[in-house]
């Protein structure tokens, strides 16, 4: 009996061979024929080869046969008979018996093939291909920061600061500002071409990170200047900066 279970198709854990289901279909010419007649040889495939001749032969035995109806019977008749200058040389075909047994014409034949090509879709179908892979999406290219180092002619004074495009948010890292009792330090931004503008109060030691408005965020550019001074706490933002400036760096792109 063909094989029909470990040493049936996929028995190693693979795919079947399409191969050995063409050549147990009948339908490889040529080449294709030829290499599947070598690999005959191979017991593997040809269990697989005569796994599908089994299978395939299970299918036309499930089709049954049919007489044809006497339908079928009177238009061949009328087909072989509608020429009048052979119609001598024509026997009229008898008419079908009325407890015909089983025909040698049978449905089985052509459903044999209906089955095969059913069975040869599946095993393409039931082979997978390459599954495509789709490239991997490019990240978008981070936006560069802006950074400005401080730092005062003693040394002690230090302001270092981040500025980042993409959240809009200020950074800052201060030493040493002490100020005078009423007064508070404040952050310029001074423009290339354009006057001072208010950053605001910030603390005289520590870090403080704060969100930048989108008029601030278009100031702090590459090669604008950031500033600090001291000036009246009760009264800021301020216009101007009140002289003199303690701090001054340029923003420059990392």
């Amino acid at each position: 009996m063909p094989p029909t279970g470990p040493e049936g198709p996929g028995a190693d854990g693979g795919d079947p061979d399409m191969l050995a289901g063409e050549m147990a279909l009948g339908v490889l010419e040529g080449e294709a024929l030829a290499e599947a007649q070598r690999r005959m040889a191979d017991r593997a495939f040809a269990n697989e080869v005569a796994w599908w001749r089994h299978r395939l032969g299970a299918l036309s035995e499930k089709a049954g046969s049919v007489e044809p109806s006497d339908g079928v019977w009177r238009a061949i008749d009328l087909r072989l008979n509608a020429d009048d200058h052979q119609g001598a040389d024509i026997h009229r075909l008898p008419p079908p018996r009325e407890n015909p047994g089983p025909s040698r014409w049978s449905i089985a034949t052509a459903l044999a093939g209906l089955g095969a090509a059913a069975a040869a879709i599946a095993l393409y179908v039931s082979t997978p291909g390459p599954v495509p892979v789709a490239p991997p999406a490019e990240a978008p290219a981070p936006k560069p920061v802006l950074i400005a180092q401080l730092q005062g002619d003693d040394g002690v004074m230090r302001l270092a600061s981040v500025i980042d495009p993409a959240s809009g948010r200020l950074s800052l890292s201060i030493e040493g500002l002490d100020a005078q009792p009423g007064t508070a330090p404040e952050l310029w931004v001074v423009p290339q071409d354009g006057a001072p503008v208010s950053l605001g109060l910030i603390p005289q030691a520590g870090s403080t990170e704060r969100s930048l408005s989108a008029e601030q965020a278009d100031l702090l550019v590459p090669g604008a200047t950031l500033a600090v001074t001291f000036e009246d706490e009760t009264t800021a933002p301020h216009q101007a900066p009140t002289p003199p400036i303690v701090l001054a760096g340029t923003l420059d792109r990392v």
